[in-house]
């Protein structure tokens, strides 16, 4: 039944009046319309208005423009994580009770707004700077056998929680086109984490665990390689990321790991508004160096820095809408949702359950 739902309503997309070809569904899922015909694939130009030229919402920096075009954008995302894991092994609660630790962590949950916006002032390169709003909430559970805190001077009983939410960090960067021909392009990109948001988030006079502050606290280097690819109804794309703290420590005496993102993925153009995507990516961070200059607490692994980082494979499914006519003309809307299929954490890291990417975007 949900199949059918969702076919019926991609036909609907395609058969709208915000779609140019809409007589053309049948032959847009047809697998015969990838082959090419009448030529070879490469046989044309980059075609920028296609749904698909944008790579999956979840990608940021993933698409140059043309000299004079300028693109708002908005993004939110929502990360749920669940549980604790050792490596690649998951843990109960009493297993994280049994290794020692007074509290365990239930779930956690993240909500993050993103704004951004892009101009080129040529063809070949292209500002962007993004701006985001987080918010955090984390349930936890108190070992009924432990006997106390540790620095933080506050040791709860039963069930409690950690919550924060207010202004992230800013970026600021620019991606410049390497290659663009034969309907395949290579930009690099190249980008700096400006550390506004806070690091000192406090709870009971003791600052809350690592993972529930706003911002990185330092200064950060996120340099990026893209590759992009069409032909005939479908688009592909991959991309490498490393991201690099400039300083050892912090505001509040720490930093967090460096990281490296890597991502494919591949998308089937419907009709000129819609397209569907899967996408892999990898992600690997190093644990937290430093150590909190103030009161903290050690009670769950979560306060601990060995227990942050690691490697996540996910896998995601998305869809890029497009309005091509009317007064929506130009404005994208967009959609991902992500699963890790593998994960080995360093120490005892929470585990991530899914995470979810919406967003729209209008270039002018």
């Amino acid at each position: 039944m949900k199949k059918t739902l969702t076919l019926t309503a991609l036909l609907a997309i395609c058969a709208s009046p915000l779609s140019t070809h809409a007589g053309d569904v049948a032959d847009a899922i047809d697998t015969k319309s990838i082959v090419a015909s009448g030529g070879t694939c490469f046989d044309y130009d980059w075609d920028d208005k296609r749904p698909d030229s944008h790579a999956p919402i979840g990608v940021m920096a993933d698409h140059t423009h043309h000299a004079g075009e300028m693109m708002l954008s908005y993004r939110y995302m929502f990360m749920h994580m669940e549980g604790h894991q050792a490596g690649t092994d998951s843990l109960s609660t009493q297993d994280v009770f049994h290794r020692g630790f007074g509290a365990a962590a239930e779930e956690m949950d993240m909500h993050m707004h993103m704004w951004g916006a892009m101009y080129a002032p040529t063809d070949n390169l292209t500002f962007m700077a993004m701006l985001n709003y987080v918010e955090k909430d984390m349930s936890l559970i108190a070992n009924p056998h432990a006997a106390h805190g540790h620095d933080g001077g506050h040791m709860p009983s039963g069930r409690f929680g950690h919550s924060s939410a207010g202004l992230g960090d800013i970026s600021f960067g620019a991606m410049y086109k390497l290659y663009d021909d034969r309907a395949q392009r290579v930009h690099a990109g190249l980008s700096l984490n400006i550390p506004t948001g806070d690091v000192d988030v406090e709870q009971h006079g003791a600052y809350l665990p690592y993972g529930m502050q706003l911002g990185s606290g330092t200064w950060d280097l996120s340099p990026s390689l893209t590759y992009l690819g069409q032909c005939n109804d479908l688009s592909w794309g991959a991309q490498a990321k490393g991201t690099f703290r400039l300083e050892d420590e912090g505001d509040s005496g720490f930093s967090y790991g460096d990281a490296v993102d890597m991502t494919a993925w591949s998308a089937l153009r419907l009709c000129d508004s819609a397209s569907i995507s899967a996408r892999i990516g990898y992600r690997y961070e190093e644990d937290i160096e430093g150590h909190y200059n103030g009161a903290h607490g050690h009670i769950a692994p979560p306060h601990f820095q060995q227990n942050y980082g690691g490697h996540i494979l996910e896998a995601g499914l998305g869809m890029n809408l497009k309005a091509v006519s009317g007064p929506l003309k130009g404005h994208r809307l967009a959609i991902e949702a992500l699963t890790p299929i593998y994960q080995d954490l360093n120490g005892v890291g929470m585990d991530r359950e899914f995470t979810l990417v919406a967003g729209w975007q209008f270039a002018f």
